[in-house]
């Protein structure tokens, strides 16, 4: 199979018979997940999305609209749904993993066994949208600070910020600019697990409107702000049982 990318493959498991595509957070990579093989399920095999304009992309001009962003990567993922796939995403990562299993479902590939979504409000809910991407340096660094997921000695470095503010600009502008498509009727059947941060500036009734466009969606709140994932071990327990729940083969989860 021909290497994409888009997709860095994070575990080498011979057990595997699930892959799990994890999409990053505005200005993360593929590595903002890589750690997650230390506790995952080994029959999960773990596929972190590398978007353009960072790490070994860091040339490539970053995408800020999501129909580019399917378009170029879609037609990468769907050679690697021979296998049961999951899907999850964190932030701006949500948006990402929303609207591909969507575009998924609209092309007629087999649907995700599950999907995850963290500390993203969901496109359901009609409120104006901060221009994140367009302030000015100062105000987008203090922006950043806030949200508590840039190292500090990263925002206090102008001259390396300057390096990261085109990626980091785009992915708030694919945020920002993101619409709710046509959605595939299939989707709601999805099993979705939503997780919010109480202390986030995201508000937590924002974040479990997810559950509007699932059938069967169950809704956490956790202690911790914007980036809860990092800082509160809950969250690993949570999304490991529910990744669990969902990573088997059919017939192993019927009650014997």
């Amino acid at each position: 199979m021909k290497p994409s990318p888009w997709l860095i493959r994070s575990s080498k498991s011979d057990d595997a018979d699930t892959r799990l595509f994890a999409f990053p957070f505005s200005g993360g990579s593929a590595t903002s997940y890589a750690s997650w093989r230390g506790w995952l399920n080994p029959r999960i095999d773990l596929f972190c999305v590398q978007p353009p304009g960072r790490g070994v992309r860091m040339a490539e001009p970053p995408i800020r609209d999501i129909e580019q962003l399917l378009t170029q990567l879609v037609p990468d993922l769907l050679p690697l749904l021979d296998r049961p796939y999951l899907l999850y995403g964190h932030s701006n990562g949500a948006l990402m993993a929303f609207a591909v299993a969507n575009r998924l479902l609209q092309l007629g590939a087999p649907a995700p066994r599950a999907i995850a979504l963290s500390a993203k409000c969901s496109p359901t809910v009609n409120k104006p949208r901060e221009r994140v991407s367009e302030l000015p340096d100062d105000r987008f660094i203090a922006k950043l600070s806030s949200l508590n997921g840039t190292p500090r000695e990263l925002l206090n470095n102008p001259e390396i910020m300057q390096l990261f503010f085109p990626a980091l600009r785009a992915d708030f502008a694919v945020g920002e600019n993101f619409r709710l498509p046509a959605v595939h009727p299939q989707l709601a059947r999805i099993p979705a697990l939503i997780v919010a941060g109480e202390h986030d500036e995201t508000l937590v009734a924002d974040v479990f409107a997810w559950g509007e466009l699932f059938q069967d969606s169950r809704q956490v709140a956790m202690a911790g702000g914007h980036f809860f994932i990092n800082t509160n071990p809950a969250f690993v327990r949570t999304l490991h049982a529910f990744l669990q729940a969902h990573c088997l083969p059919e017939a192993e989860l019927v009650p014997g």
